[in-house]
């Protein structure tokens, strides 16, 4: 009897130290495996949130970044040119025309001629490359920099084609254009100036201590042109030998030309949008002389609010059409001088492809700015 008792209770220690049963096992293994795939289905379904919400945000970053500075830029155009809001440029007979600073490959390398002015603004409808089988646009604006603004002129030299700046000391409103600081007139600064109702603007090719700044012959824009015959219109010596040629009967002007457009030259890849200040340096690529302001932007395109006293259309893309008498402006061909507000689309794009769909993400704003100093009268100026 002992015997046996003490067997039963040995077979049923080791029955109760077998472990889980391949049921019990497989049952753990399906649970674990639901666990992880529930886990693993959070974590994918984060990452593509946070992955979505960076495109977004990326997206919308560049478009609003771009819509500023040019919203900024559009604001000021105007600000400071003589009445009419135009600069005389060289207009005499043979005279080249003006370059215009422009994206690489582009047709439109030159301004177009208006009566021998540039406007503050000059529209490029189509200018721009085509991305995404869409035609884009350029824009160069033009307005005075209030750091040089109205600076009386002491002399010219037409031979040596020079001028000479009033220091403080000459003139109340004399400035050292040549003092060793950020705002002192440089070699490809743009220069305004004016006697009356005469202006003239010129592209600097020399700077010494004195106040002096050279325009010599040949620029890379064609702005320092110079023709001895009455019809010379619109160069600096026109306006230099014109009564009064007394000290500080002329003013200069440090002119802003900004111009936007869009290139994918740089990186196919990755269209940006350009912000090109003046011509910038004419010994770098046509492609790399204004600076990026926005990544992935896709879509540029102005149309224009016009005050022509008949009908001030709205919308008018100024296309070779809207310039003759049968376009928008009919009766009358429109003209950059009636622009009164700028109405500005962009569209872009993420930076990267969605990882699920493999498309990019897209999004557009659009804006109008009301340019003040062409709708507005300064009576203090």
């Amino acid at each position: 009897m002992h015997g046996t008792e003490k067997m039963h209770r040995t077979e049923d220690s080791r029955a109760g130290d077998a472990g889980f049963s391949l049921v019990e096992l497989m049952v753990a293994m399906v649970l674990v495996l639901i666990i992880m795939g529930g886990a693993l289905t959070g974590l994918t379904n984060a990452y593509r949130s946070n992955e979505s919400a960076k495109a977004v945000t990326g997206v919308n970053n560049n478009l609003r970044i771009g819509i500023d500075v040019m919203v900024r830029d559009l604001i000021q155009v105007g600000q400071g040119l003589p009445t009419g809001r135009t600069v005389q440029v060289p207009s005499f007979t043979g005279a080249l025309a003006i370059q215009r600073p422009h994206p690489q490959g582009s047709a439109c390398t030159t301004f177009p001629a208006v009566d021998g002015k540039l406007s503050a603004v000059t529209p490029g409808p189509g200018c721009g490359p085509t991305i995404e089988n869409r035609v884009t646009d350029l824009v160069t604006t033009l307005a005075v920099d209030s750091v040089l603004d109205g600076v009386p002129v002491q002399s010219f030299n037409a031979g040596a084609h020079t001028a000479t700046v009033s220091t403080p000391a000459q003139s109340a409103s004399g400035k050292d254009i040549s003092a060793g600081n950020a705002d002192d007139v440089r070699v490809g600064d743009l220069l305004m100036f004016t006697k009356g109702s005469m202006s003239a603007m010129v592209y600097v090719t020399a700077v010494d201590g004195n106040q002096t700044v050279t325009f010599a012959g040949g620029d890379p824009m064609n702005l320092n042109q110079f023709h001895a015959s009455p019809d010379d219109m619109g160069t600096v010596d026109d306006l230099a030998t014109t009564a009064p040629v007394t000290a500080q009967s002329a003013f200069v002007s440090r002119i802003r030309m900004i111009s936007y457009y869009l290139d994918n030259t740089i990186d196919p890849t990755t269209p940006r949008l350009i912000r090109h200040m003046g011509w910038g340096d004419p010994a770098a690529a046509v492609n790399r002389r204004g600076g990026t302001v926005a990544f992935s932007i896709e879509t540029l395109q102005f149309s224009y609010d016009i005050v022509d006293s008949v009908n001030n259309p709205s919308g008018v893309r100024m296309v070779a059409a809207d310039l003759t008498a049968a376009g928008r402006c009919a009766p009358n061909p429109c003209s950059p001088n009636q622009i009164r507000k700028v109405n500005l689309f962009i569209a872009g794009r993420s930076a990267e492809t969605f990882s699920v769909t493999r498309r990019f993400y897209r999004n557009s704003l659009n804006t109008q700015v009301s340019l003040r100093s062409l709708a507005l009268r300064d009576k203090y100026r």
